[in-house]
Parts: C-alpha cells; structure tokens; sequence
C-alpha cells in the first residue's frame, strides 16, 4: 500500500511538473511570436473618386492612417488625431487644396498627394508683403540658412553676434571690456517670404544666397543696420509655434538713438 501511495504522489508531481511546464512553453513562445505594433502616419485621402480636372471639394476629403515607413514626402501627412495640434493642421490642409483641380483621376478612398494637385498662378510678389510691411533682402551662406532648410513660408528669429563696443551697451554685471562678444535676440517669428528669386510653397530652393523678409519698417531698418554691426544668425521655427517672449518686431528707434540702446529696451 506505501508503494502504491508514493506511486500516486510521484505521478501527480510529474503531471503537475508537466502542466507547469507546458503553460510556460506556451507564455514563451506567445511572448516570442507576438507581433510588435505598427508606428502609423496619419495622411490626407479623398473619400470618393475625383475625376481628372476636377474640383477638390470639403466633403470628399477624410483622413486614414498608413504605416509609417510608406510615409513620403508626396503625402499630405497630417499629426495624430489624438494630437491637440490635428484640428488645426487638417484645417490648414483643407484650406490649401479645397476648390484647387487635380491632374489626374483620383480614386476612392486613396490618398491625395501634392503632386495630384494643380499649381495655382503664381500671385505677384509684392502681394506677399503684408500691409504697412516692407520686404528685406538679406544675404545668408550655408550655416546661417540652417543648411538651407530656411524656405518661403518659413518662420525665424533673428540673432545679432556683435562686441559691446560696436554694439554701445551694457547690460547687467558684466566682465569689464568693450571687447566683449555678446549675442542678442533682436527679432522673433520673422516670416520668410522668399529666398534668391524663389517664393513658390510649394519649390524647393537650392543653393540660394539670399533670403528676403517680410518687416514692419522700423524692424527692417534695424535688420539693415544689424548687417554693418556683426554677424546675424538665423533659427529657424516651427510655423505653428508662435510663442514670443516681446514682440520683437515692433521696436522703436528714437532719433540719435544707438543701436544698443535700442535693444536694451527689451530687457526692461
């Protein structure tokens, strides 16, 4: 009778053992075979088919989700509608193709590309200057352009690297000497509006020397002056982040008032 009771133990240990080990084997490979989810961009698609040369109206426009890596820059590619940005963007979106015509058919429930979309007739350049504004050329190389990433439609700050002597300021406690080199944020959320002769949205610029700005007058002189002082640096922005610390724009250059008094105002 022992005999047969350790037999019946050590056989429910082995079954025991055996179950364990089998729910583990399949935890592993589960664990081992489960797919990793996709990362998903988030484009612009028309919800019914647009026949070539026709117009692109509000109502067929829809949004959808591919995965990220078939993402390219011939999408109209959008945040996450889960992003608080989405709504601000798809209007953005919106407003740029609705009423333009496409080139070619455009099927159901396929993606719209900028490619697929007519080009307007290029509006005068002078119409781009905002009213009471003056347009600014100035010259920029390779590092000041943000390696060319700077383009029409662009959004920058402008800093000035200059001495305090050339600049006529000081502010705070400061090491003594004129000499000093001191960098300055004299301008935000400066608009681009061209770059050599280049102010198509939607070309790419290459190899330009110039970028042209769109400034309130007293703005522009300053950018004018800022150029014979030292060396300017553009930063180049997010066009959604509008967020200034003053409104460097609108600065106001009294008679016989030197450059660096003028920026000292902004730290008051």
């Amino acid at each position: 009778m022992k005999n047969n009771s350790h037999t019946k133990v050590a056989l429910i240990a082995a079954i025991l053992v055996g179950l364990f080990a089998i729910i583990a084997v399949n935890k592993y490979i589960a664990t081992k075979t489960q797919i990793a989810p996709v990362p998903k961009a988030t484009i612009l698609c028309v919800s019914q088919e647009i026949r070539e040369g026709g117009e692109i109206g509000p109502e067929v426009l829809k949004v959808k989700e591919i995965p990220f890596e078939a993402l390219s820059n011939i999408h109209i590619a959008l945040p996450s509608e889960s992003d608080p940005n989405f709504q601000r963007a798809y209007d953005d979106a919106k407003a740029k193709v609705v009423g333009r015509k496409v080139k070619r058919i455009v099927q159901a429930e396929s993606p719209l590309f900028w490619i697929d979309i007519e080009t307007e007739t290029q509006a005068p350049f002078t119409d781009l200057i905002g009213d009471g504004n003056r347009a600014v050329t100035m010259p920029v190389d390779g590092v000041s352009s943000v390696c060319g990433f700077i383009r029409p439609g662009s959004r920058v700050d402008v800093a000035l690297t200059a001495s305090r002597k050339k600049l006529g300021v000081v502010i705070g406690q400061t090491v003594p000497g004129d000499d000093e080199i001191t960098t300055y944020l004299i301008l935000q959320n400066v608009p681009v509006i061209a770059t050599d002769r280049l102010y198509d949205l939607q070309a790419e610029p290459k190899g330009y020397g110039t970028i042209t700005l769109n400034l309130p007058v007293k703005a522009a002189l300053m950018m004018i002056q800022a150029r014979s002082m030292g060396q300017i640096t553009y930063l180049l922005r997010n066009v959604r982040d509008t967020k200034t610390e003053n409104d460097r724009g609108r600065i106001s250059i009294s008679p016989g008032q030197s450059f660096g008094e003028a920026i000292r105002e902004f730290e008051k």
